[in-house]
């Protein structure tokens, strides 16, 4: 049986813990190998492996930029793996080359030009071209079943994401009509309640806006968008970091069944037309004191979404791999 092994910054006793982790662009990718397709093969998926010379496939994920007692142990075993002449793949979630920072200083070091590189969207893998030209794009899939559109007329929206997300809602926030009044949901990560918390003091928040804020998990997300008129996606298509992003919240947005209204990144660009733009002050507003104006384009939208299941993306990193 060939044995592959995913190396996450979590300790994973068991592969399906995976599904548990808050980041979506470690949890989303490495959790498809515990699909039934992959029966055929051994899988493990943790921060280290106990002996690299029974790996047949190393998968990297991405790199945690607060993890730098990871950074050496991380390098040991992939030239192990590269010395050994056995296949290694990079995933490259986040535009960490352009930084100086850990994550940064960790590819700079790890990456070759011949590495086999897979990228979450199109516009990453223009990025890394043309000093790596071995690139695959393996979209995130949908973790949740598809939910019926829900059309309400009430002003009450949700954010989730990881906490790095967080600096584009502040902005947002800063900048909110004062004139609807609105309810916001905050699903994060709890790093990210308390930078909510200690933020509080600076952000300028209209006397309108009512926040409640949570943990982010499926349950929660699920149970919460069923309160709420829309989703916001604030974002930042000149951050050099996050231009590449994946669609994973966009289409886990969709697939919701609520009204969006984004930042116009790359990778969300095939959904053009059926989510309003964030950053659009008159479309914005208009989302926020008209949400159900936009139901009708979801429906398109989950026609696309289907697509991007668990099942379907599945397929793509087996091909990969045979």
């Amino acid at each position: 049986m060939k044995h592959i092994h995913w190396l996450v910054p979590y300790k994973i006793k068991d592969p399906i813990e995976i599904s548990n982790v808050n980041l979506a662009s470690i949890r989303l990718r490495s959790s498809i190998f515990n699909l039934p397709k992959f029966n055929e093969y051994k899988i493990t998926i943790n921060e280290s492996i106990d002996d690299i010379t029974n790996i047949d496939y190393l998968f990297v994920g991405k790199f945690a930029g607060n993890r730098e007692d990871l950074l050496n142990s991380w390098l040991r075993i992939i030239n192990l793996q590269r010395d050994a002449g056995k296949k290694l793949y990079f995933d490259y979630t986040d535009h960490h080359l352009c930084l100086d920072s850990v994550a940064g200083k960790f590819y700079k070091k790890a990456l070759q030009p011949d590495d086999h590189i897979i990228t979450s969207s199109r516009k990453l893998k223009n990025l890394l071209l043309p000093k790596y030209k071995n690139l695959s794009i393996i979209e995130d899939p949908i973790e949740i079943e598809i939910q019926k559109v829900k059309r309400s007329r009430e002003s009450s929206f949700l954010f989730f994401g990881h906490h790095t997300n967080l600096k584009y809602l502040f902005k947002l926030i800063n900048n909110w009509n004062t004139e609807i009044e609105t309810n916001l949901i905050i699903l994060t990560t709890e790093l990210g309640i308390d930078e909510i918390k200690n933020q509080s003091r600076y952000i300028a928040k209209p006397p309108n806006l009512n926040i409640k804020f949570q943990l982010w998990s499926l349950k929660n997300m699920l149970k919460a968008s069923e309160n709420v008129s829309g989703i916001i996606i604030p974002g930042d298509i000149h951050d050099e970091r996050k231009n590449g992003v994946s669609h994973n919240r966009l289409i886990t947005s969709f697939a919701l069944g609520l009204p969006v209204a984004a930042t116009k990144y790359d990778s969300y660009l095939e959904f053009d037309n059926q989510f309003a733009d964030i950053d659009n002050k008159t479309e914005f507003e208009n989302f926020l004191s008209k949400p159900f104006l936009y139901s009708s384009r979801v429906e398109m939208a989950q026609k696309k979404v289907e697509s991007y299941t668990r099942d379907k993306i599945s397929q793509k990193w087996l091909d990969l791999i045979k």
